[in-house]
């Protein structure tokens, strides 16, 4: 979140660098600049740099400034900060006077994990700071990960005064106190988020997870339950609740709330009737098996759930079902339905479907029933 931030507030302020630079018209020759500056506004990073290296650097009225401004934008979007940020002080050096360009500079010493001089570079960019949320973020960040988390902290608390509407910092703090183990006021700070801003369901699911992670899964839940309430038709509310569940401890209930999800999003039946069989609970976890739509993924945990649970007359009843998807192809299939013959006590039909097995893998595991049914028509008290 806090990175796809700071790259579309880079990508304003690029805008704002550019906006007067044009490309030439037909006939003339070609601005490699304003094309550089056209690729990096559509993002093409790497035909910008194309473009930038057709540039004549030994022309006398090559604008030097805006050439290593641009270079210094490219090579940081492809994450070569070293070689941006020597660009970006040869910009400095040749006249380019915005301040933006320490926000850059910033921004390439945190890539490299130099937060100390990310941090220098940030008292230098002077007025942005009042109309660029992004300069707190990242100065927030840069005190963050050189373990100053009270700078951090009183950063975030400064910039949310500068930007009421603005939400991601209030969103950071919630974060950083479940960091700092402060889960009251997490949970403080994430009602207020809630009440005062208006919170996505990824609002809602990252904070229950990150609660959850942090080992307050029944917290997690107080979150989660409104997001169900708000998002009731969202995959993730489900999957976050049933972690949370899993958690606690709580399997049975994770498989309710996945079983619930299932109404919305079919998958989740699978992974609720995996649930309900952890907890014995065959026969709800087989209900929930049936509902699931993809035929070949329905059948494949059938025949697991229906081996497990010692149903093998159901195992063979489901012959016919695989071949019609062409699941007896696998010769895993085979070999479990000549395991059902054998635990039925028709040896001769587990024969015959041994006999069709080739895959090495699965040949080794028949070659041992095989030995299982020789002794047992010998020695039939062993079986």
């Amino acid at each position: 979140m806090f990175k796809s931030y700071i790259r579309r507030f880079y990508l304003a302020v690029f805008l704002v660098l550019i906006s007067s630079y044009a490309i030439a018209q037909d006939g003339q020759e070609v601005d490699y600049l304003s094309l550089a500056a056209l690729m990096i506004k559509e993002g093409d990073y790497l035909r910008a740099a194309e473009a930038i290296e057709k540039v004549n650097q030994k022309d006398e009225k090559l604008d030097t400034k805006r050439f290593y401004t641009l270079l210094g934008i490219t090579s940081l979007n492809r994450e070569l900060y070293e070689k941006s940020i020597s660009e970006f002080e040869s910009a400095i050096v040749s006249g380019q006077k915005n301040k933006v360009l320490y926000v850059y500079l910033a921004q390439a010493y945190m890539g490299l994990k130099k937060y100390a001089d990310a941090l220098k570079m940030l008292d230098e960019t002077a007025e942005l700071e009042k109309t660029m949320p992004g300069v707190w973020l990242l100065r927030s960040q840069a005190y963050w990960l050189s373990d100053k988390k009270h700078k951090a902290w009183v950063v975030l608390g400064n910039a949310e005064d500068l930007f009421p509407e603005e939400k991601t910092f209030m969103r950071n703090k919630m974060f950083y106190a479940i960091e700092l183990g402060l889960f009251q006021k997490a949970v403080e700070l994430g009602q207020k988020y809630i009440k005062n801003h208006e919170a996505t369901v990824t609002d809602y699911v990252s904070l229950g997870d990150a609660l959850r992670r942090s080992g307050q899964p029944k917290v997690a839940l107080k979150f989660l339950e409104l997001a169900r309430l708000t998002f009731p038709q969202e995959k993730n509310v489900y999957l976050a609740m049933a972690h949370a569940y899993i958690d606690m401890e709580n399997i049975y209930a994770a498989a309710m709330v996945l079983e619930e999800g299932g109404e919305i999003d079919n998958t989740l039946f699978k992974d609720a009737a995996e649930l309900y069989k952890q907890e014995n609970d065959f026969q709800r976890a087989l209900f929930n098996n049936s509902r699931i739509n993809a035929q070949k993924e329905k059948l494949r945990q059938r025949m697991a759930l229906q081996l497990e649970s010692g149903s093998f007359d159901q195992v063979l009843a489901m012959e016919d079902e695989l071949l019609r998807v062409r699941l007896m192809d696998d010769d895993t299939f085979l070999y479990a339905i000549a395991y059902a013959h054998f635990m039925v006590g028709d040896y001769t039909a587990a024969e015959n479907s041994l006999e069709k097995i080739t895959d090495v893998r699965v040949f080794r595991k028949a070659a041992e029933l095989r030995k299982l049914m020789a002794s047992c028509a010998t020695e039939k008290w062993l079986c």
